[in-house]
C-alpha cells in the first residue's frame, strides 16, 4: 500500500496565542488523532520538526551550507506524518481530520515508490 506524507505547516507564531490548558488540550487531539491512525494501523512516523537547520548547496563541486530553513520565510514546516492510503483520495480524507488544520495547512504528497515520481 502507498505511503503519503503529510507536511504540517504554520507559522512561527501559530500556537503562540493558546493558554496552557489550550495548549495541552490540542496536544492532546493530535495524540489522539495519531493514536486512531495507529490502532487502523495506518500510521507509519510522525514527528515534530525544529524551527531551525542547515540548507546545504552544491555549486561548481563546492559545498555550502547556510541556516535554514529559509529564516525569511512566514511560514514553517512544523512536523511530518507518514500513513497509507489506498490512494491520494484517502489520504486526503484521513489528514482531513487532523487537529492542526486549525492551525495551518497540511501538504499531502506521496512518497515515490520508483524515486521522484508524480
Amino acid at each position: 500500500m502507498p505511503s503519503y506524507v503529510g507536511f504540517l505547516r504554520n507559522t512561527t507564531d501559530a500556537l503562540a496565542h493558546l493558554s496552557p490548558d489550550e495548549a495541552q488540550r490540542t496536544l492532546e487531539r493530535y495524540l489522539a488523532w495519531s493514536a486512531d491512525r495507529e490502532r487502523a494501523g495506518q500510521l507509519v512516523a510522525s514527528d515534530g520538526l525544529s524551527r531551525s537547520g542547515r540548507v546545504l548547496r552544491l555549486a561548481d563541486g563546492t559545498l555550502s551550507s547556510t541556516d535554514g530553513p529559509h529564516t525569511e520565510a512566514t511560514e514553517i514546516v512544523g512536523g511530518y506524518i507518514v500513513l497509507t492510503a489506498d490512494d491520494l483520495d484517502q489520504a486526503e480524507k484521513m489528514f482531513g481530520t487532523h487537529p492542526h488544520l486549525a492551525f495551518g495547512p497540511i501538504e499531502i504528497r506521496k512518497v515515490g515508490e520508483n524515486g521522484c515520481e508524480d
